[in-house]
Parts: structure tokens; C-alpha cells; sequence
């Protein structure tokens, strides 16, 4: 019988803070770094952990495997979130680089593949800075190109979203399968028949 230390309810995204190199183009020695420097600082206190994080992408999308998924990292600044999220992280540093769509690309897959594992909903996908006083994933990280791989939004869709974006209707493209009550959705078709109407 395996003891699971944590329950999945979130999954938080990091970036390293590391600036990638042209001598470990994949992120692996990197990686390796964070791993043994994580162990060496809790040995005493964590003698368990094996990281600060569950996962690492590198930045031509090689994943990572970081601590177990049965037990917590230290990783959100915030006990309640570190025991009750995983941590996935994208080697490199986001204030300074811009992310390779391989890593983009692979590092999302991997994050659907754990919210169908633990049936973690896109609300709950957060950055680390939506948690506490932090810069981290970076200013560069592309999350709202993210956002739509974890959804899966297709062109059409996604045409109508921008345009509710653009016009203030929504404050984000996070969460567009959001359920609309059926009262709201006859107000705006009865908007859109009178403007069609009115030629205007």
C-alpha cells in the first residue's frame, strides 16, 4: 500500500530561473543541478525529497521527473498549496528568455495528462505569482498561449474569444467554456436579432 502525502487539487506553474545554455541545450544538466542542490539543502529537515519540483520541460520538451506524485514539494511559498498541488516547472528564466514552442508544446501536453489523472479543472492551473508576491513563471512566459493548449480551443472559437477580450466582455481566455445561464444566452441572441434588425 502506497501513502499518498498529498491530494492533487492544483497544479502550479514554475519557470527554474536559470538561463539555458548553448552546452545543455536540453535542460538535462540543468535539471540535474536543481535536484542535487535541493537535496543537499534539506537533507536534515526533508530527507525524502528529491526536488522542488514534480516536473522539469526542458527547452526542446524533454520532461523531467522531479519528486513522486504521492508527496509534496516545497515549492509555492505556501503550505496549503504545497500540499495540495503538483509542481511543474520550465527550465529557463522567463523574465529574460521567450520559450521555444517545443517546450511550450510539450510542457502543456503534460500538464492535460495530470489534469485528467487528478481531474484538475483549467481554474486551478495557476501560475506561481497568482499565489504568492513572485515573479516566477517570468513576464515572458506565455500564458495565455498556454491557457488554449490546456483547453484545446479551436480557430473558430478562438476568433469569438479575442474579439470578447477586445471589447471587455471577458477578463480572460482561462476559463471560455464557462456555463452561461439560459436567460443571458436569450438576451444576447435577442440583442444580435434587433441589431441585425436595425442595420446598423
Amino acid at each position: 500500500m502506497i501513502l499518498k502525502l498529498i491530494e492533487v487539487k492544483y497544479i502550479i506553474i514554475h519557470h527554474t530561473g536559470t538561463l539555458n545554455i548553448q552546452k545543455d541545450p536540453t535542460g538535462e544538466r540543468v535539471w540535474s543541478n536543481i535536484l542535487k542542490n535541493h537535496q543537499k539543502e534539506f537533507k536534515e529537515k526533508f530527507p525524502w525529497s528529491k526536488g522542488p519540483y514534480h516536473y522539469g520541460i526542458g527547452p526542446k520538451g524533454n520532461i523531467f521527473k522531479g519528486e513522486d506524485e504521492d508527496k509534496p514539494c516545497i515549492h509555492s511559498g505556501d503550505d496549503y498549496y504545497n500540499q495540495r498541488s503538483l509542481a511543474v516547472s520550465f527550465i529557463g528564466n522567463f523574465e529574460i528568455e521567450v520559450m521555444t514552442p517545443i517546450q511550450l508544446f510539450e510542457g502543456a501536453n503534460l500538464v492535460k495528462e495530470l489534469m485528467r489523472k487528478y481531474e484538475v479543472s483549467p481554474e486551478r492551473v495557476l501560475r506561481h505569482k497568482d499565489i504568492v508576491q513572485t515573479k516566477c513563471p517570468g513576464k515572458n512566459f506565455p500564458w495565455e498561449k498556454f491557457s488554449k493548449y490546456l483547453l484545446d480551443i479551436n480557430s473558430f472559437k478562438q476568433n469569438s474569444i479575442d474579439f470578447a477580450l477586445k471589447v471587455g466582455w471577458i477578463k480572460n481566455s482561462h476559463s471560455p467554456d464557462e456555463v452561461v445561464d439560459f436567460g443571458t444566452l436569450l438576451t444576447v441572441l435577442k440583442n444580435f436579432y434587433e441589431f441585425l434588425r436595425s442595420g446598423n
